[in-house]
């Protein structure tokens, strides 16, 4: 069974081949019809008219087949079918009335050219207010686009009840159009068609002004859309001023027609996918180029007069078009360059050289080297590029702070763009979410993110300084810290029991030879506080590195802690594979780590076995302790202990993961690295 067709295909199908057979039809009158016979009868080249009808129904069609209900396509349909008709009535008009007699319909095709016509425009106001959505803007701004759409029919409205007389046929037609007509005085016809022009004329600028209501409150997508239509518009504007000046009837006809293609085909791409291309740089790249052609015409049209006006006869025709050629080629490309760069900066900013934004940014930065001068510079570059009104750079701080930086005045809505070095977002970048040049095209996308990567090595390279500042006054003051804990330990410890086992044997002596007794008592007294004393040094030693690394070695010293803590319920098992020789501070981070997480293992998990692995290379040593315990709860808070499992590791320059598999238990690994980061200076 054959499939039905897709519910937008039949209307885009429908009205394609109606427009498509009005011009086939309307060539081939237009090619029957003789030149006298078009001027007798007033008409011209119906081609060119069901050309526009088919150009803009075309554009129509592929918008009708994804979205067979969008009112701004079927205006566009209507409006091309309305074309189409126009000019088969026009080649038909002329060929009907060459006949003899008269052929049928040749007074209502003359009605449709020169009245019904007259609606060939009020397309474009009313694709104006529906555009992009095909929806009427809410509130006030809908009211208005009620009233340009009835301002734009009000002398098209008119003029269908005009008597022909009145509609620009002088001589009497050579038969009766039919149509019915106004039973008004003259003078009152022509009194209403003056305020009826003054009326419809003013609905252009009326739709244009919805139309950028429309755009300050759209979005990005919206926004961009509309940027499609305002290049048809530069285009069209072109196209009007190239008719004006030429006043060729050939080239008003292909200008019209060029003027419909492009608009159709931008409202077209606008609605199905407005980030085809990049509209911003076809915008600057059509008004650069009407200004060149411009400025090159008039310059040729200046120059033929002023050789015209000295030489006179002596110049020919075939010496003034190369003098002008020669001008053309020798002021063309200076002049483009020139103006080019004016208006891409005046459009978007220096978005449109990359290496210029890219390399500027370095230097600025290179020149400002503390975060805080950086950032500023940052959010500078960035809206002198962009030429935006307002850009923010914020960079995040580890304790949770925050330095901003802050270019122009906030405006109410704003977007937030991050800044990422690798996974870790390290600040971020808030720019207008409205407005022209806050438009941000693929290509501008891909350097603001080029921007953002390079701003992002530069604020990790002053974070990292900072943070190496921070490192370096924590580890002078934890080793004063030290200095003087051991400092009281000792002189609050250790030398008063020193003191006191001084002072009994000073007595012991004095008490040798006439109470032994009291002898004996006080050198007990005295061994047992050198032994106490002992033992306080040993827990001082110990504190300041496990004495089982020196004796046994990290290997041995972890198997011994993992006698200490193993039970009936819990056994232990240490492996290592390719040690190698360590740092002292890599043993001690090891060794901690390790016996940190097996507590854990024991007080918290409720585990049966766990396992320590150690795993060597040239660069780092992998500590992992993994256990078949209770896990750890995703809302549980991180203790002490694991804190100061991540602390040990990030000592050295180390990382920590720890983690729950599907299987159940915990799983801590520490990357300890073992050999020091090569100085760039050495290697360079």
């Amino acid at each position: 069974m054959t499939p039905a067709p897709a519910p937008g295909r039949v209307p885009a199908t429908v009205v394609s081949v109606l427009a498509v057979g009005m011009l086939v039809v309307c060539l081939c009158l237009d090619l029957v019809n003789e030149p006298a016979d078009r001027a007798r009868s007033s008409m011209g080249w119906g081609t060119f008219s069901a050309l526009a009808g088919v150009i803009a129904v075309g554009t129509a069609a592929p918008v009708l087949w994804r979205h067979p209900r969008h009112p701004v396509a079927w205006v566009l349909a209507g409006t091309g079918l309305l074309w189409s008709l126009d000019g088969l009535c026009e080649s038909y008009s002329a060929y009907a009335m060459a006949q003899t007699p008269v052929l049928p319909l040749a007074g209502f095709a003359v009605w449709v050219v020169a009245q019904l016509g007259a609606f060939l425009l009020v397309g474009l106001p009313t694709v104006l207010v529906l555009y992009p959505n095909g929806r009427l803007m809410k509130g006030a701004w809908g009211t208005v686009s009620v009233l340009v759409i009835a301002m734009a029919c009000a002398l098209p409205s008119l003029l269908l009840f005009a008597p022909m007389s009145i509609v620009g046929n002088e001589e009497p037609l050579p038969m009766d159009t039919g149509m019915p007509e106004l039973p008004l005085p003259e003078d009152v016809f022509f009194t209403l068609l003056r305020v009826a022009r003054v009326v419809t004329l003013l609905a252009m600028p009326l739709a244009v002004a919805v139309l950028f209501a429309r755009h300050r409150r759209a979005d990005d997508r919206e926004r961009k859309q509309i940027r499609w239509l305002v290049w048809a518009a530069v285009v069209c504007l072109v196209m009007a001023g190239l008719g004006a000046v030429l006043q060729n009837g050939w080239v008003v006809s292909i200008a019209l027609v060029v003027a419909l293609s492009v608009t159709g085909v931008s409202i077209a791409i606008g609605i199905l996918d407005p980030d085809l291309g990049d509209v911003d740089a076809l915008m600057g790249g059509t008004i650069v180029w009407a200004t060149v052609a411009g400025l090159v015409i008039a310059l040729d049209l200046v120059l033929v007069a002023t050789l015209d006006a000295l030489l006179g006869d002596r110049l020919d025709q075939r010496d003034a078009t190369l003098i002008l050629l020669l001008v053309a080629v020798t002021i063309y490309a200076p002049v483009r360059g020139w103006i080019s760069g004016v208006v891409h900066r005046a459009l978007v900013g220096r978005r449109g050289d990359r290496y210029e934004v890219v390399a500027a940014l370095a230097a600025r930065l290179e020149e400002a080297g503390d975060v805080r001068d950086q950032l500023p510079a940052l959010a500078t570059e960035v809206a002198s590029a962009f030429k935006l009104d307002f850009v923010q750079v914020e960079v995040f701080g580890h304790g949770g702070g925050a330095i901003a930086a802050t270019y122009g005045e906030r405006p109410r809505d704003t977007r937030e763009v991050p800044i990422r070095y690798g996974e870790e977002e390290v600040g971020r970048l808030e720019l207008p979410a409205r407005g022209v040049r806050s438009m941000l095209s693929k290509r501008d996308q891909a350097l603001l993110f080029d921007i953002v990567r390079q701003a992002a090595m530069a604020v990790r390279s002053a974070r990292l300084a900072a943070d190496l500042q921070v490192s370096r006054e924590q580890l002078v003051l934890a080793r004063e810290e030290d200095r003087r804990r051991i400092r009281r330990d000792l002189h609050d410890g250790l030398g008063p029991v020193l003191g006191g086992v001084a002072m009994r044997l000073d007595a012991a002596g004095n008490a040798l030879d006439r109470d032994p007794e009291t002898t004996r008592r006080l050198v007990a007294q005295s061994r047992q506080d050198v032994t106490d004393a002992l033992a306080d040094v040993r827990r001082l030693v110990q504190g300041l590195r496990p004495p089982a690394l020196d004796d046994l070695g990290l290997l041995a010293a972890l198997d011994q802690q993992a006698e200490r803590l193993s039970s009936a319920d819990l056994a232990v098992d240490v492996a290592a594979e390719d040690l190698g020789p360590l740092s002292a501070a890599v043993e001690v981070a090891a060794y901690r780590i390790a016996s940190e997480a097996l507590t854990n293992a024991v007080r918290h998990a409720g585990a049966r076995r766990a396992s320590v692995r150690l795993v060597g290379n040239s660069h780092a040593l992998l500590v992992e302790v993994s256990d078949d315990g209770a896990g750890i709860a995703a809302d549980v808070v991180a203790g002490v202990g694991l804190r100061s499992i991540r602390e040990r590791a990030a000592e050295l320059g180390g990382r920590t993961e720890i983690t729950c598999p599907d299987g159940g238990g915990t799983r801590v690994r520490a990357w300890l690295p073992t050999a020091p980061t090569p100085d760039l200076e050495e290697t360079t």
